[in-house]
Protein backbone atom coordinates (compact mmCIF):
# COMPACT_ATOMS: atom_id res chain seq x y z
CA UNK A 1 0.00 0.00 0.00
CA UNK A 2 2.69 2.12 0.93
CA UNK A 3 4.78 1.57 -2.49
CA UNK A 4 1.52 2.62 -4.38
CA UNK A 5 1.09 6.02 -2.89
CA UNK A 6 4.90 6.54 -3.50
CA UNK A 7 4.24 5.96 -7.09
CA UNK A 8 1.17 7.67 -7.48
CA UNK A 9 3.06 10.89 -5.32
CA UNK A 10 5.42 10.48 -8.88
CA UNK A 11 3.00 10.41 -11.12
CA UNK A 12 1.09 13.51 -9.69
CA UNK A 13 4.38 15.32 -9.47
CA UNK A 14 5.62 14.60 -12.70
CA UNK A 15 2.50 16.01 -14.29
CA UNK A 16 2.54 18.86 -11.90
CA UNK A 17 5.81 19.58 -13.81
CA UNK A 18 4.68 18.94 -16.75
CA UNK A 19 1.52 21.15 -16.43
CA UNK A 20 4.40 23.84 -14.98
CA UNK A 21 6.52 23.97 -18.36
CA UNK A 22 3.55 24.08 -20.46
CA UNK A 23 1.95 26.70 -18.49
CA UNK A 24 5.31 28.46 -18.98
CA UNK A 25 4.48 29.27 -22.85
CA UNK A 26 1.37 29.24 -22.35
CA UNK A 27 0.86 31.80 -20.36
CA UNK A 28 3.84 33.57 -22.42
CA UNK A 29 1.09 33.39 -25.67
CA UNK A 30 -1.65 34.26 -23.41
CA UNK A 31 0.02 37.68 -22.61
CA UNK A 32 1.85 38.54 -25.83
CA UNK A 33 0.11 41.66 -25.95
CA UNK A 34 2.24 43.19 -23.64
CA UNK A 35 5.17 42.65 -25.78
CA UNK A 36 6.74 45.64 -28.01
CA UNK A 37 8.16 45.39 -31.46
CA UNK A 38 9.12 48.55 -33.23
CA UNK A 39 10.16 47.57 -37.15
CA UNK A 40 12.48 50.45 -39.09
CA UNK A 41 10.90 52.11 -41.48
CA UNK A 42 7.54 51.60 -40.12
CA UNK A 43 6.58 51.27 -43.83
CA UNK A 44 8.94 49.38 -45.63
CA UNK A 45 11.32 50.66 -48.78
CA UNK A 46 12.79 48.96 -51.60
CA UNK A 47 15.90 49.80 -52.52
CA UNK A 48 18.66 48.25 -54.94
CA UNK A 49 15.93 45.27 -55.67
CA UNK A 50 16.07 44.81 -51.87
CA UNK A 51 13.97 45.33 -48.95
CA UNK A 52 15.92 45.94 -45.68
CA UNK A 53 14.36 45.50 -42.23
CA UNK A 54 15.34 46.52 -38.85
CA UNK A 55 13.31 45.05 -35.67
CA UNK A 56 14.05 45.73 -32.28
CA UNK A 57 11.82 44.40 -29.23
CA UNK A 58 11.31 44.08 -25.90
CA UNK A 59 10.33 41.59 -23.02
CA UNK A 60 9.24 42.60 -19.94
CA UNK A 61 9.92 41.16 -16.55
CA UNK A 62 8.33 37.75 -15.34
CA UNK A 63 7.37 37.19 -18.91
CA UNK A 64 10.63 34.98 -20.51
CA UNK A 65 10.16 31.61 -19.32
CA UNK A 66 13.37 29.86 -18.08
CA UNK A 67 13.17 26.70 -19.73
CA UNK A 68 11.63 28.80 -23.26
CA UNK A 69 13.00 28.93 -26.11
CA UNK A 70 11.25 31.23 -28.52
CA UNK A 71 11.51 31.26 -32.61
CA UNK A 72 10.58 34.95 -33.94
CA UNK A 73 10.28 35.21 -37.76
CA UNK A 74 9.17 38.45 -39.18
CA UNK A 75 7.31 37.69 -42.65
CA UNK A 76 6.15 39.63 -45.57
CA UNK A 77 2.58 38.84 -46.69
CA UNK A 78 1.12 39.92 -50.01
CA UNK A 79 -0.99 38.87 -52.74
CA UNK A 80 -0.04 35.53 -53.70
CA UNK A 81 2.44 34.99 -51.95
CA UNK A 82 4.63 35.58 -48.23
CA UNK A 83 8.41 35.81 -48.10
CA UNK A 84 10.34 34.73 -44.58
CA UNK A 85 13.17 37.17 -42.61
CA UNK A 86 15.77 35.37 -41.11
CA UNK A 87 14.67 33.51 -37.63
CA UNK A 88 16.17 35.43 -34.81
CA UNK A 89 16.01 32.71 -31.65
CA UNK A 90 16.11 33.73 -27.94
CA UNK A 91 15.79 31.22 -24.71
CA UNK A 92 15.35 31.59 -20.90
CA UNK A 93 17.91 31.52 -18.54
CA UNK A 94 17.80 27.82 -18.08
CA UNK A 95 17.18 26.71 -21.29
CA UNK A 96 19.97 23.99 -22.81
CA UNK A 97 20.99 26.15 -25.67
CA UNK A 98 23.34 28.65 -27.36
CA UNK A 99 21.11 31.66 -27.82
CA UNK A 100 20.83 34.73 -26.68
CA UNK A 101 19.56 34.65 -22.95
CA UNK A 102 16.50 36.78 -22.23
CA UNK A 103 16.05 36.90 -18.32
CA UNK A 104 13.03 36.12 -16.68
CA UNK A 105 13.39 38.76 -13.34
CA UNK A 106 14.54 41.20 -15.25
CA UNK A 107 13.27 40.74 -19.14
CA UNK A 108 15.73 41.64 -22.38
CA UNK A 109 16.07 43.75 -25.09
CA UNK A 110 17.02 42.51 -29.21
CA UNK A 111 17.91 43.75 -32.41
CA UNK A 112 18.47 42.64 -35.39
CA UNK A 113 18.41 43.30 -39.17
CA UNK A 114 17.97 41.50 -42.38
CA UNK A 115 17.75 41.83 -46.38
CA UNK A 116 15.10 40.22 -48.77
CA UNK A 117 14.87 40.14 -52.87
CA UNK A 118 12.27 42.32 -53.42
CA UNK A 119 9.73 41.48 -55.85
CA UNK A 120 6.75 43.42 -57.65
CA UNK A 121 4.13 42.02 -55.64
CA UNK A 122 5.14 43.39 -52.15
CA UNK A 123 4.32 46.92 -53.47
CA UNK A 124 0.87 45.95 -51.30
CA UNK A 125 1.85 44.09 -47.96
CA UNK A 126 1.97 43.94 -44.34
CA UNK A 127 5.01 42.62 -42.07
CA UNK A 128 3.59 40.43 -39.57
CA UNK A 129 5.91 38.41 -37.01
CA UNK A 130 5.39 35.10 -36.36
CA UNK A 131 6.49 33.59 -32.96
CA UNK A 132 6.93 29.71 -32.05
CA UNK A 133 7.64 28.87 -28.18
CA UNK A 134 9.15 25.93 -27.29
CA UNK A 135 9.28 24.04 -24.06
CA UNK A 136 11.18 20.34 -23.56
CA UNK A 137 8.32 18.45 -26.49
CA UNK A 138 5.75 21.14 -26.33
CA UNK A 139 5.88 24.05 -28.34
CA UNK A 140 2.99 26.70 -29.26
CA UNK A 141 2.20 29.15 -31.88
CA UNK A 142 1.47 32.92 -30.68
CA UNK A 143 -0.79 34.81 -32.82
CA UNK A 144 1.12 36.51 -35.40
CA UNK A 145 1.44 40.75 -34.83
CA UNK A 146 1.08 43.11 -37.77
CA UNK A 147 4.39 45.50 -37.08
CA UNK A 148 4.42 47.27 -40.31
CA UNK A 149 3.07 48.07 -44.00
CA UNK A 150 5.09 47.47 -46.85
CA UNK A 151 6.91 48.05 -49.53
CA UNK A 152 7.41 51.57 -50.87
CA UNK A 153 8.75 50.89 -54.56
CA UNK A 154 9.33 54.04 -56.15
CA UNK A 155 12.78 52.93 -57.39
CA UNK A 156 10.87 50.58 -59.56
CA UNK A 157 9.39 54.03 -61.33
CA UNK A 158 13.26 54.36 -62.96
CA UNK A 159 13.03 54.30 -67.03
CA UNK A 160 15.66 51.89 -68.20
CA UNK A 161 16.42 53.89 -71.26
CA UNK A 162 20.49 54.71 -71.80
CA UNK A 163 21.15 57.79 -73.91
CA UNK A 164 22.52 56.78 -76.90
CA UNK A 165 25.43 58.41 -79.41
CA UNK A 166 25.83 59.34 -83.09
CA UNK A 167 29.18 58.92 -84.28
CA UNK A 168 31.02 62.07 -85.00
CA UNK A 169 34.12 63.61 -84.46
CA UNK A 170 35.07 67.34 -83.05
CA UNK A 171 34.28 70.12 -85.34
CA UNK A 172 37.85 71.56 -86.29
CA UNK A 173 38.70 74.38 -88.37
CA UNK A 174 40.56 73.14 -91.29
CA UNK A 175 42.48 73.99 -94.66
CA UNK A 176 42.26 72.35 -98.00
CA UNK A 177 45.84 71.12 -97.04
CA UNK A 178 45.15 68.77 -93.78
CA UNK A 179 40.76 68.27 -94.38
CA UNK A 180 40.18 64.86 -93.97
CA UNK A 181 36.01 63.93 -94.73
CA UNK A 182 36.29 60.49 -93.16
CA UNK A 183 37.82 62.64 -89.66
CA UNK A 184 35.38 65.32 -89.91
CA UNK A 185 32.24 66.62 -89.18
CA UNK A 186 30.55 67.98 -92.39
CA UNK A 187 31.11 71.50 -92.99
CA UNK A 188 29.40 72.46 -95.99
CA UNK A 189 32.00 76.27 -95.81
CA UNK A 190 35.11 75.52 -95.60
CA UNK A 191 37.86 78.45 -95.54
CA UNK A 192 40.45 78.17 -97.77
CA UNK A 193 43.59 80.18 -98.09
CA UNK A 194 46.82 80.48 -100.48
CA UNK A 195 50.15 82.17 -100.30
CA UNK A 196 52.31 83.79 -102.51
CA UNK A 197 55.09 86.11 -101.76
CA UNK A 198 57.17 88.97 -103.47
CA UNK A 199 60.47 89.27 -102.69
CA UNK A 200 62.71 92.20 -102.95
CA UNK A 201 66.38 93.26 -103.61
CA UNK A 202 68.13 95.22 -100.99
CA UNK A 203 66.91 98.37 -99.95
CA UNK A 204 64.67 98.64 -102.78
CA UNK A 205 60.82 98.40 -102.88
CA UNK A 206 59.87 98.26 -106.61
CA UNK A 207 58.86 94.80 -107.67
CA UNK A 208 60.58 93.12 -110.37
CA UNK A 209 59.43 91.57 -113.59
CA UNK A 210 60.49 88.24 -112.85
CA UNK A 211 58.77 87.95 -109.60
CA UNK A 212 55.49 88.61 -111.28
CA UNK A 213 56.20 85.71 -113.28
CA UNK A 214 57.51 83.02 -109.88
CA UNK A 215 55.28 79.92 -109.89
CA UNK A 216 53.21 81.16 -106.86
CA UNK A 217 51.99 84.40 -108.29
CA UNK A 218 50.83 82.75 -111.29
CA UNK A 219 48.66 80.39 -109.08
CA UNK A 220 47.30 83.33 -106.77
CA UNK A 221 46.24 84.87 -110.09
CA UNK A 222 44.62 82.02 -111.25
CA UNK A 223 42.71 81.64 -107.79
CA UNK A 224 41.94 84.82 -108.48
CA UNK A 225 40.19 83.95 -111.77
CA UNK A 226 38.21 81.03 -110.06
CA UNK A 227 36.91 83.34 -107.26
CA UNK A 228 35.55 85.41 -109.79
CA UNK A 229 33.49 82.60 -111.87
CA UNK A 230 33.07 80.26 -109.07
CA UNK A 231 29.91 81.16 -107.05
CA UNK A 232 30.64 78.78 -104.44
CA UNK A 233 34.16 80.97 -103.37
CA UNK A 234 33.79 83.49 -102.26
CA UNK A 235 36.44 86.22 -100.81
CA UNK A 236 37.24 86.80 -97.52
CA UNK A 237 40.28 89.35 -97.78
CA UNK A 238 43.61 89.51 -98.87
CA UNK A 239 46.32 90.01 -96.30
CA UNK A 240 49.34 91.94 -96.96
CA UNK A 241 52.27 91.80 -94.69
CA UNK A 242 55.42 93.70 -95.55
CA UNK A 243 59.24 93.41 -94.01
CA UNK A 244 62.64 94.50 -94.01
CA UNK A 245 65.19 92.42 -93.04
CA UNK A 246 66.85 93.67 -89.68
CA UNK A 247 70.06 95.13 -91.02
CA UNK A 248 70.46 98.18 -91.01
CA UNK A 249 69.23 101.73 -89.06
CA UNK A 250 65.76 101.17 -88.23
CA UNK A 251 63.92 104.24 -89.56
CA UNK A 252 65.46 103.19 -93.22
CA UNK A 253 63.94 99.60 -92.43
CA UNK A 254 60.74 101.12 -91.29
CA UNK A 255 60.38 103.44 -94.49
CA UNK A 256 61.45 100.41 -96.80
CA UNK A 257 58.46 98.13 -95.53
CA UNK A 258 56.07 100.90 -95.69
CA UNK A 259 57.00 101.37 -99.32
CA UNK A 260 57.04 97.84 -99.88
CA UNK A 261 53.44 97.40 -98.76
CA UNK A 262 52.18 100.10 -100.85
CA UNK A 263 53.97 98.74 -103.78
CA UNK A 264 52.04 95.28 -102.97
CA UNK A 265 49.51 96.87 -102.62
CA UNK A 266 49.36 98.51 -105.91
CA UNK A 267 50.27 95.36 -107.56
CA UNK A 268 47.34 93.05 -105.62
CA UNK A 269 44.99 96.16 -106.66
CA UNK A 270 45.72 95.80 -110.31
CA UNK A 271 45.41 92.20 -110.50
CA UNK A 272 41.96 92.54 -108.77
CA UNK A 273 40.96 95.41 -111.68
CA UNK A 274 42.47 92.69 -113.81
CA UNK A 275 40.07 90.06 -112.66
CA UNK A 276 36.99 92.11 -112.55
CA UNK A 277 36.58 91.98 -109.09
CA UNK A 278 35.01 94.84 -107.20
CA UNK A 279 34.17 93.07 -103.59
CA UNK A 280 37.57 92.97 -102.24
CA UNK A 281 39.00 93.63 -98.26
CA UNK A 282 42.81 94.26 -98.49
CA UNK A 283 44.17 94.29 -95.09
CA UNK A 284 48.27 95.39 -95.33
CA UNK A 285 50.60 95.61 -92.39
CA UNK A 286 54.46 96.52 -92.36
CA UNK A 287 57.06 95.22 -90.17
CA UNK A 288 60.27 97.11 -90.09
CA UNK A 289 62.65 94.38 -88.83
CA UNK A 290 61.63 90.87 -89.35
CA UNK A 291 63.02 89.43 -86.25
CA UNK A 292 60.85 86.44 -85.90
CA UNK A 293 61.39 85.88 -89.78
CA UNK A 294 64.82 85.93 -89.19
CA UNK A 295 65.03 83.24 -85.87
CA UNK A 296 62.62 80.77 -87.62
CA UNK A 297 64.96 81.04 -91.20
CA UNK A 298 68.10 80.37 -88.65
CA UNK A 299 66.86 77.76 -86.93
CA UNK A 300 65.60 75.67 -90.17
CA UNK A 301 69.28 76.72 -91.63
CA UNK A 302 72.68 74.57 -91.79
CA UNK A 303 74.81 77.52 -90.68
CA UNK A 304 77.97 76.26 -88.40
CA UNK A 305 77.12 79.15 -85.46
CA UNK A 306 73.11 78.94 -85.45
CA UNK A 307 72.99 78.31 -81.99
CA UNK A 308 74.89 80.91 -81.22
CA UNK A 309 73.47 83.11 -83.00
CA UNK A 310 69.98 82.08 -81.56
CA UNK A 311 71.64 82.55 -78.06
CA UNK A 312 72.44 86.23 -79.01
CA UNK A 313 68.79 86.75 -79.55
CA UNK A 314 67.46 85.57 -76.73
CA UNK A 315 70.21 87.57 -74.61
CA UNK A 316 69.53 90.69 -76.36
CA UNK A 317 65.99 92.16 -77.20
CA UNK A 318 67.57 95.76 -78.21
CA UNK A 319 67.53 95.11 -82.40
CA UNK A 320 70.60 97.23 -82.45
CA UNK A 321 72.50 95.39 -80.29
CA UNK A 322 71.96 92.25 -81.78
CA UNK A 323 72.71 93.63 -85.11
CA UNK A 324 76.29 95.02 -83.77
CA UNK A 325 76.69 91.14 -82.20
CA UNK A 326 75.66 88.89 -85.06
CA UNK A 327 77.81 91.37 -87.52
CA UNK A 328 80.76 90.55 -84.96
CA UNK A 329 80.93 87.03 -86.02
CA UNK A 330 82.09 88.31 -89.47
CA UNK A 331 82.27 84.90 -91.55
CA UNK A 332 78.87 83.98 -90.13
CA UNK A 333 77.60 87.41 -91.05
CA UNK A 334 78.33 86.68 -94.66
CA UNK A 335 76.32 83.05 -94.80
CA UNK A 336 73.43 85.06 -93.31
CA UNK A 337 73.49 87.75 -95.84
CA UNK A 338 73.59 85.21 -98.86
CA UNK A 339 71.30 82.99 -97.33
CA UNK A 340 68.75 84.31 -94.88
CA UNK A 341 68.60 87.90 -95.35
CA UNK A 342 67.43 88.01 -99.05
CA UNK A 343 64.29 85.83 -97.53
CA UNK A 344 62.73 88.11 -95.31
CA UNK A 345 62.97 91.28 -97.77
CA UNK A 346 59.56 90.20 -98.92
CA UNK A 347 56.11 90.63 -99.04
CA UNK A 348 53.41 87.94 -98.30
CA UNK A 349 50.14 88.08 -99.78
CA UNK A 350 47.39 85.74 -98.53
CA UNK A 351 44.22 85.32 -99.86
CA UNK A 352 41.05 84.15 -97.77
CA UNK A 353 38.57 82.52 -99.04
CA UNK A 354 35.32 80.93 -97.83
CA UNK A 355 34.36 77.53 -100.68
CA UNK A 356 30.73 76.30 -99.88
CA UNK A 357 29.79 72.66 -101.05
CA UNK A 358 26.63 71.02 -101.69
CA UNK A 359 23.42 72.72 -100.37
CA UNK A 360 21.28 70.88 -98.24
CA UNK A 361 18.87 70.35 -101.33
CA UNK A 362 21.61 69.02 -103.23
CA UNK A 363 22.87 66.53 -100.46
CA UNK A 364 19.38 65.64 -99.76
CA UNK A 365 18.78 64.39 -103.48
CA UNK A 366 22.55 63.12 -103.94
CA UNK A 367 21.86 60.73 -101.19
CA UNK A 368 19.17 59.47 -102.69
CA UNK A 369 19.86 59.34 -106.18
CA UNK A 370 23.26 59.01 -106.44
CA UNK A 371 25.20 58.46 -102.85
CA UNK A 372 28.30 57.44 -104.26
CA UNK A 373 29.25 61.06 -105.30
CA UNK A 374 29.29 62.21 -101.22
CA UNK A 375 32.49 61.43 -98.99
CA UNK A 376 31.85 60.23 -95.22
CA UNK A 377 31.08 63.67 -93.30
CA UNK A 378 28.88 64.64 -96.33
CA UNK A 379 27.04 60.93 -95.92
CA UNK A 380 26.90 61.80 -92.27
CA UNK A 381 25.33 65.36 -92.62
CA UNK A 382 22.21 64.15 -95.38
CA UNK A 383 20.85 61.78 -92.63
CA UNK A 384 21.04 64.77 -90.08
CA UNK A 385 18.74 66.33 -92.95
CA UNK A 386 15.65 64.20 -92.27
CA UNK A 387 13.82 63.48 -89.59
CA UNK A 388 12.50 60.13 -90.77
CA UNK A 389 13.88 56.83 -88.60
CA UNK A 390 13.60 54.45 -91.94
CA UNK A 391 15.62 57.38 -94.09
CA UNK A 392 18.34 57.21 -91.25
CA UNK A 393 18.39 53.70 -91.37
CA UNK A 394 18.50 53.45 -95.04
CA UNK A 395 21.62 56.38 -95.42
CA UNK A 396 23.83 55.11 -92.45
CA UNK A 397 23.38 51.29 -93.85
CA UNK A 398 24.64 52.50 -97.21
CA UNK A 399 27.67 54.41 -95.20
CA UNK A 400 28.13 51.12 -93.44
CA UNK A 401 28.67 48.75 -96.58
CA UNK A 402 30.42 51.19 -98.32
CA UNK A 403 33.12 52.14 -95.61
CA UNK A 404 33.49 49.11 -94.13
CA UNK A 405 36.44 50.40 -92.02
CA UNK A 406 34.16 53.06 -90.76
CA UNK A 407 32.54 52.31 -87.06
CA UNK A 408 30.23 55.20 -87.39
CA UNK A 409 28.01 53.38 -90.38
CA UNK A 410 27.05 50.60 -87.98
CA UNK A 411 26.85 52.87 -84.62
CA UNK A 412 24.59 54.92 -86.19
CA UNK A 413 22.50 52.08 -87.72
CA UNK A 414 22.33 50.72 -84.36
CA UNK A 415 20.99 54.59 -82.81
CA UNK A 416 18.07 54.89 -84.61
CA UNK A 417 17.00 50.92 -84.24
CA UNK A 418 17.38 52.02 -80.68
CA UNK A 419 15.21 54.58 -81.51
CA UNK A 420 12.72 52.53 -83.36
CA UNK A 421 12.97 49.89 -80.58
CA UNK A 422 14.13 47.02 -82.20
CA UNK A 423 16.95 46.59 -79.85
CA UNK A 424 18.33 42.93 -81.49
CA UNK A 425 18.53 44.34 -84.15
CA UNK A 426 20.57 47.89 -82.66
CA UNK A 427 22.95 45.16 -80.59
CA UNK A 428 24.24 43.27 -83.72
CA UNK A 429 25.08 46.71 -85.54
CA UNK A 430 26.78 47.84 -82.28
CA UNK A 431 28.55 44.29 -82.59
CA UNK A 432 29.92 45.25 -86.25
CA UNK A 433 30.88 48.99 -84.77
CA UNK A 434 32.73 47.78 -81.87
CA UNK A 435 35.07 45.17 -84.24
CA UNK A 436 35.76 47.93 -86.48
CA UNK A 437 36.43 50.14 -83.36
CA UNK A 438 35.87 49.68 -79.73
CA UNK A 439 35.59 53.38 -78.91
CA UNK A 440 33.88 54.73 -76.00
CA UNK A 441 30.89 55.63 -78.36
CA UNK A 442 30.40 52.21 -79.00
CA UNK A 443 30.54 51.06 -76.13
CA UNK A 444 28.42 53.56 -74.29
CA UNK A 445 26.03 52.54 -76.77
CA UNK A 446 26.31 48.68 -76.12
CA UNK A 447 25.80 49.64 -72.42
CA UNK A 448 22.58 50.60 -73.07
CA UNK A 449 21.72 47.98 -74.99
CA UNK A 450 22.74 46.07 -71.95
CA UNK A 451 20.49 48.47 -70.07
CA UNK A 452 17.46 47.74 -71.70
CA UNK A 453 17.54 44.33 -71.73
CA UNK A 454 18.10 44.14 -67.69
CA UNK A 455 22.17 42.86 -67.59
CA UNK A 456 22.87 45.49 -65.52
CA UNK A 457 26.36 44.45 -64.45
CA UNK A 458 27.22 44.36 -68.08
CA UNK A 459 25.78 47.42 -68.76
CA UNK A 460 27.98 49.36 -65.68
CA UNK A 461 31.27 47.98 -67.48
CA UNK A 462 30.64 49.20 -70.86
CA UNK A 463 29.55 52.61 -68.94
CA UNK A 464 32.66 52.61 -67.12
CA UNK A 465 34.34 52.17 -70.21
CA UNK A 466 32.50 54.57 -72.03
CA UNK A 467 33.15 57.59 -69.60
CA UNK A 468 35.62 59.49 -71.79
CA UNK A 469 32.79 59.77 -74.23
CA UNK A 470 31.26 62.64 -72.15
CA UNK A 471 28.43 63.72 -70.59
CA UNK A 472 25.88 60.66 -72.06
CA UNK A 473 27.91 57.45 -70.59
CA UNK A 474 28.07 59.44 -67.32
CA UNK A 475 24.59 59.93 -67.25
CA UNK A 476 24.16 56.21 -67.90
CA UNK A 477 25.95 55.20 -65.10
CA UNK A 478 23.87 57.10 -62.98
CA UNK A 479 21.04 55.14 -64.18
CA UNK A 480 23.35 51.93 -62.49
CA UNK A 481 23.99 53.79 -59.65
CA UNK A 482 19.97 54.20 -58.78
CA UNK A 483 19.17 50.66 -59.86
CA UNK A 484 22.24 49.74 -57.10
CA UNK A 485 20.20 52.25 -54.23
CA UNK A 486 23.73 54.82 -54.97
CA UNK A 487 21.20 57.57 -54.98
CA UNK A 488 24.31 60.11 -54.17
CA UNK A 489 26.17 58.61 -56.81
CA UNK A 490 23.80 58.42 -59.16
CA UNK A 491 23.14 62.27 -58.42
CA UNK A 492 26.41 62.90 -59.08
CA UNK A 493 27.00 61.28 -62.43
CA UNK A 494 24.19 62.81 -63.87
CA UNK A 495 25.69 65.71 -63.54
CA UNK A 496 23.57 69.05 -65.37
CA UNK A 497 21.58 66.72 -67.61
CA UNK A 498 17.52 66.97 -67.00
CA UNK A 499 15.32 63.67 -67.72
CA UNK A 500 12.51 62.04 -65.23
CA UNK A 501 15.55 59.43 -64.40
CA UNK A 502 17.56 63.09 -63.08
CA UNK A 503 14.48 64.10 -61.10
CA UNK A 504 13.97 60.18 -59.59
CA UNK A 505 17.43 60.17 -58.34
CA UNK A 506 17.67 63.72 -56.49
CA UNK A 507 13.96 62.48 -54.90
CA UNK A 508 15.71 59.27 -53.63
CA UNK A 509 18.26 60.95 -52.17
CA UNK A 510 16.64 63.36 -50.30
CA UNK A 511 16.68 66.36 -52.59
CA UNK A 512 13.21 67.60 -53.19
CA UNK A 513 13.14 70.68 -53.75
CA UNK A 514 16.12 70.17 -56.56
CA UNK A 515 13.65 67.39 -58.15
CA UNK A 516 10.75 69.46 -58.30
CA UNK A 517 13.16 72.18 -60.28
CA UNK A 518 14.57 69.31 -62.72
CA UNK A 519 10.59 68.03 -63.64
CA UNK A 520 9.49 71.81 -63.98
CA UNK A 521 12.24 72.45 -66.32
CA UNK A 522 11.36 69.71 -68.46
CA UNK A 523 9.79 70.03 -72.09
CA UNK A 524 7.15 67.93 -73.37
CA UNK A 525 6.55 66.59 -69.58
CA UNK A 526 4.91 63.20 -70.16
CA UNK A 527 2.53 61.32 -67.31
CA UNK A 528 5.18 60.18 -65.22
CA UNK A 529 7.07 63.35 -64.86
CA UNK A 530 3.32 64.77 -63.28
CA UNK A 531 3.32 61.69 -61.31
CA UNK A 532 6.90 62.08 -59.16
CA UNK A 533 5.86 65.39 -58.99
CA UNK A 534 3.06 64.52 -56.94
CA UNK A 535 5.55 62.14 -55.13
CA UNK A 536 7.37 64.83 -54.39
CA UNK A 537 3.89 66.61 -52.84
CA UNK A 538 3.34 63.43 -50.63
CA UNK A 539 7.12 63.42 -49.49
CA UNK A 540 6.38 67.19 -48.70
CA UNK A 541 3.56 67.08 -47.20
CA UNK A 542 2.36 69.27 -50.19
CA UNK A 543 -1.42 68.13 -50.42
CA UNK A 544 -1.76 71.02 -53.33
CA UNK A 545 1.05 69.52 -54.93
CA UNK A 546 0.18 65.88 -54.51
CA UNK A 547 -3.80 66.40 -55.79
CA UNK A 548 -3.32 68.27 -58.87
CA UNK A 549 -0.33 66.78 -60.21
CA UNK A 550 -2.11 62.96 -59.75
CA UNK A 551 -5.05 64.43 -61.56
CA UNK A 552 -2.98 66.10 -64.51
CA UNK A 553 -0.80 62.58 -64.43
CA UNK A 554 -4.00 60.03 -64.94
CA UNK A 555 -5.82 62.68 -67.18
CA UNK A 556 -2.56 61.68 -69.32
CA UNK A 557 -2.39 57.93 -68.48
CA UNK A 558 -5.68 57.10 -66.97
CA UNK A 559 -3.67 53.75 -65.77
CA UNK A 560 -1.53 55.49 -63.45
CA UNK A 561 -4.85 55.81 -60.97
CA UNK A 562 -4.20 52.06 -59.90
CA UNK A 563 -1.04 52.65 -59.80
CA UNK A 564 -1.72 55.74 -57.38
CA UNK A 565 -3.91 53.99 -55.07
CA UNK A 566 -1.67 51.23 -54.43
CA UNK A 567 1.63 53.16 -54.05
CA UNK A 568 2.37 53.55 -50.22
CA UNK A 569 4.04 56.98 -51.28
CA UNK A 570 0.11 57.87 -50.95
CA UNK A 571 -0.90 55.63 -47.93
CA UNK A 572 -2.28 58.51 -46.34
CA UNK A 573 -4.31 59.64 -49.14
CA UNK A 574 -5.56 56.58 -50.07
CA UNK A 575 -6.73 53.27 -48.22
CA UNK A 576 -3.94 51.22 -49.63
Amino acid sequence: MKKKNILYMASFLFAIMILASCGGIKKMAKNQEILKFDAKPDVLEMHGDKVELSLTGNFPPKFFAKKAIVSLTPVLKYNGGEKEFKTIVLQGEDAEANNKVISYDNGGDFSYSDIIDFNNDMRVSELYLKIKAEQGSKSIDFAETKIADGVISTPTLLKLQGKTMYGTTKKVNVTPAVYDPTQSVFQQKVAESLQADIHYLIQRANIRRSEKKDEDIKEMENYLSTVKDNDRVNLEDIEISSYASPDGEFSLNENLSDKRGNAAEKFVNRELKKKKITDSNIKSVTTAEDWEGFKEQVKASNIQDKDLILRVLSMYSDPAVREKEIKNMSATFKVLADEVLPKLRRSKLTVNTMVTGFYDNEIKELVKSNPDTLNQAEILYAASLTDDLKEKLDIYNFMSSKYNDDWRGPNNSGVVLMKMGKVADAKKAFSDAKMRDANSIVLNNIGAVELSEGNFADAETNFRAALSAGKKASYNLGICNVKKGNYSEAVKDMGTCSSFNVALAQLLNGNYNAALKTIEGLDNKDAMDYYLKAVVGARTSNDELVFSNLKTAIEKDSSLAGLAKTDLEFAKYFKV
